[in-house]
């Protein structure tokens, strides 16, 4: 009859949860062997399969799919297999890490005597809760201006958010019109704010126009090119020409549209009701976050930053030493180094941290084209911020001060992971 929880729920529903064995994508990860590599964007989608490499599961490119849309597709036929928006396109904030995703921020409904309100909620793997606790619970500034101040809730004024560590998360699934296969899914992920805007309101519009179905619709999934402008760590402002995806259905009068839009219930409905075929069948996706973590953070994130960040985080009850060690692993995350090469450096100073140190401040400084590291945060590497169609938003994005959660011993730096 089937397993509950596994096969069927509490209801006795079945549980339709697919697996994600292919994705469409606008960029590549960093170039492989390159050390410090960074994401490539790219002016077209590429396809790719998961695939099994040794005793590796990877995603490598799938030329048979790529063939039957063309070179350098920038338009796609998508269809939908489930009613729920939610389903069908997934959002949140998220800081991934190849670890898996650090902390996450969602929209919640909020229940009180003035009537239901809606605000973001974020939950965070720290040391001391590696499954994720409330974030930012009771946790406040150590030192700095906002010494004894709270820290920020998730959203605006996050200092992950404003610096580019956390970004929209946006992962879309669908089956391709083109290459379609049942029993299985195919998967965008997006951290554009522009992208996952439009993808959100082209979904809700078209389900609008369906009377609350998404289920069986073909919608275009496109590529358009569009100046951005933003702002980089130091401040400076910059534009650039970048691809920005969006959900639409058109056509040249409404009767047309409308029968493209719902080809595909019509063609899978033939000699049955189509209508009561899809209601009954409602498909989502199964991924987990330790799955999607390296991928996710490979092509997104720029190589080895993660990595560095998740394998030198410093442990809670510092002693002086403990906090001298962290500050080391900072500047030697600045200068782009490994964990391997941070502790190698370690070993070799023989106790004196207080000079290898300095060293590591000198060679900041010696950088070419950076500030002093003595005189604020801005030698950190550049990274994409989001995108804006104003610049009115310039100021300098500041490396958070220290935190702790109330009563807890001071952490190194940072937040109190």
């Amino acid at each position: 009859m089937g397993i509950l929880g596994l096969t069927h729920d509490e209801n006795g529903i079945a549980l339709e949860k697919l697996p994600v064995t292919m994705k469409v994508a606008i960029g590549e990860g960093p170039e492989p062997g390159i050390e410090n590599g960074h994401p490539r964007k790219l002016d077209h989608f590429v396809f790719k399969r998961k695939t099994v490499r040794g005793q590796d599961v990877v995603w490598l490119p799938a030329p048979e799919i790529a063939q039957e849309h063309g070179e350098k597709p920038t338009e796609l036929g998508v269809i939908f297999l489930n009613d729920d928006p939610r389903e069908v396109f997934r959002t949140e904030y998220a800081l991934w890490t190849p670890g898996g995703c650090k902390c996450r921020g969602e929209l919640v409904q909020i229940a009180n005597g003035g009537g239901p309100r809606f605000e973001m909620q974020a939950t965070r793997r720290t040391q001391k809760h590696p499954e994720g606790e409330a974030w930012p619970g009771n946790y406040k500034y150590l030192d700095g201006p906002k010494k004894g101040q709270p820290v920020e809730p998730c959203g605006d004024g996050c200092p992950d958010l404003e610096w580019g560590d956390c970004r929209p998360s946006g992962d879309l699934y669908f089956i391709l019109e083109k290459f379609p296969k049942f029993g299985a899914i195919c998967r965008l992920h997006t951290s554009s704010y522009r992208s996952v805007r439009n993808f959100s309101n082209g979904l809700m519009q078209i389900r609008r126009l369906n009377g609350g179905r998404l289920t069986g619709i073909k919608a275009i999934l496109k590529a358009t090119p569009e100046r951005i402008s933003y702002s980089d760590r130091d401040g400076t402002r910059h534009t650039s020409v970048t691809h920005i995806l969006s959900l639409e259905i058109g056509a040249k009068n409404l009767r047309t549209l409308v029968a493209n839009m719902t080809e595909t219930v019509r063609l899978l409905g033939e000699g049955r009701a189509a209508l009561d075929l899809f209601r009954r069948v409602q498909f989502v996706a199964r991924e987990t976050n330790a799955e999607r973590a390296e991928e996710i953070a490979g092509e997104f994130y720029p190589k080895g930053e993660a990595a560095a960040e998740e394998a030198v985080e410093p442990a809670i009850g510092q002693s002086d030493r403990d906090e001298q060690l962290a500050r080391i692993c900072e500047l030697a995350h600045r200068l782009h180094f490994n964990d391997a090469k941070t502790k190698m450096l370690i070993g070799q100073s023989a106790g004196d941290l207080s000079g290898l140190e300095r060293n590591l401040l000198n060679e900041l400084d010696d950088q070419p084209g950076r500030k002093s590291a003595g005189k604020g945060d801005n030698g950190h590497q550049g990274q994409p911020k989001k995108e804006t169609s104003q610049t009115s938003k310039t100021a300098t994005a500041k490396a958070p001060d220290r935190v702790a959660p109330d009563g807890s011993a001071p952490p190194s730096g940072g937040f109190l992971f």
